[in-house]
């Protein structure tokens, strides 16, 4: 296994699989699209958006069997044992949230 496919230590829910799956099939995805996950604008913050591929340095986690996650290094720390949970509502947009590790 290589540094880039090693597995981070977090879940995603079914909701937002699910969303994810929704996101990359929108027309202006790019193609081959998935989550990516990197450091937000603050200590605490992270940035989801949709890429192509793992940028250089990235993780891959494999959220299931067709579905990959690239995460940033730099943001695997705030993702340690938290679930990724996600909702669409009736207007097709796409809520997520990082719920606390479980006790």
């Amino acid at each position: 296994m290589s540094p880039q496919e090693e597995i981070v230590l977090f879940a995603l829910s079914r909701g937002a699989v699910l969303a994810v799956r929704h996101l990359a099939a929108m027309r202006d995805a790019p193609p081959g699209a998935s989550l990516r996950i990197s450091p937000g604008s603050t200590a605490e913050a992270l940035r989801l958006s949709l890429a192509g591929r793992p940028h250089p340095g990235d993780r891959v986690h494999d959220a299931d069997e067709q579905l990959q996650v690239f995460v940033a290094e730099e943001a695997e720390s705030l993702l340690k044992g938290r679930t990724l949970d996600a909702r669409i509502d009736e207007a097709g947009q796409v809520q997520f949230s990082l719920l606390p590790p479980e006790q």
